[in-house]
């Protein structure tokens, strides 16, 4: 590209004067730096939307790449563009365009785009389309803790059940971080509660490792299988144990956890106990 450096300058500063005597001057509009980015995927990147409007005017490929697949929409929608997103759309943007399966809407609901993904539902984006690992939309809104999503997502027909390509539904990602306020809304819409992923872990499981006790608490109080086994034969006080996660411990020992279960390998929970936790938990276990 012809004056990079100072071109770059111009768009990065939203000087639009200066990008039209570049235009006028014989710049390519579609040309790409050293990495394919081209004026439109800077200008949907900083969201300048007059310049945005003279790039398509003046030719712009608005459904053009760059050399790890990235589009104009894709990057507007991840940097909260309203604006170009819809100036995009205006000028018919590819809709069916995804990268990896990853599409404008997971983009959105990943980074917490309320009303980009209210645009992209009503013009059609599938809900539940699972991107390169298995995410849904909704596993994206769960994983950055986008509640006021999961919920628009839900109710434009998004699956709360949807499982990943490891297995992990919305709610064991949830109580895997720890999101009690999304672990709420979703067992408030009659979900299962013991769902597992592909290492037979459930989201009590999960829960335990992390020492994420109120959900723990939520998880138990809807009636969670705290004897639940994953493919090792460990319970979620097992694990609990192994981890060194003292309260979790007596959570889950005073709800009724069996502090007699054995793995696949044959090792009971006092086989696991650290070091550093070691004199406290056998306590704990002998006063059972």
């Amino acid at each position: 590209m012809n004056n990079k450096k100072d071109i770059f300058n111009a768009i990065s500063s939203g000087k639009i004067d200066r990008v039209k005597k570049y235009l006028e001057s014989g710049l390519n509009v579609n040309e790409g730096d050293e990495k394919g980015y081209t004026l439109l995927h800077w200008a949907a990147q900083e969201g300048y939307i007059q310049l945005a409007e003279l790039l398509v005017e003046k030719g712009a490929d608005i459904s053009k790449r760059d050399k790890d697949g990235f589009f104009p929409l894709e990057i507007a929608c991840t940097n909260g563009q309203l604006g170009i997103v819809q100036l995009l759309i205006d000028n018919g943007c590819d809709l069916s365009l995804d990268r990896c399966n990853y599409t404008p809407l997971h983009a959105a609901a990943a980074t917490g785009g309320y009303k980009i993904a209210e645009l992209l539902i009503e013009k059609g984006l599938d809900v539940n389309k699972h991107d390169y690992g298995g995410y849904t939309p909704i596993h994206w809104a769960t994983q950055e803790r986008h509640l006021d999503l999961i919920k628009l997502l839900f109710k434009a027909g998004g699956d709360l059940e949807r499982k990943d390509e490891n297995g992990a539904t919305p709610l064991y990602i949830a109580a895997s971080e720890g999101y009690i306020e999304i672990v709420e809304y979703l067992i408030s819409h009659d979900i299962q509660i013991d769902p597992m992923d592909d290492y037979c872990c459930t989201p009590l499981t999960i829960a335990s490792c992390y020492n994420h006790l109120d959900v723990i608490r939520l998880l138990l109080e809807n009636k969670a299988n705290i004897e639940s086994l994953d493919d090792e034969g460990k319970t979620p006080l097992y694990h609990a144990v192994a981890l060194g996660n003292m309260e979790v411990v007596k959570l889950l020992i005073n709800n009724g956890a069996n502090i007699n279960v054995e793995d696949m390998e044959g090792k009971n929970i006092r086989d696991v106990i650290p070091r550093k936790n070691r004199h406290k938990i056998l306590s704990l276990l002998s006063s059972r």
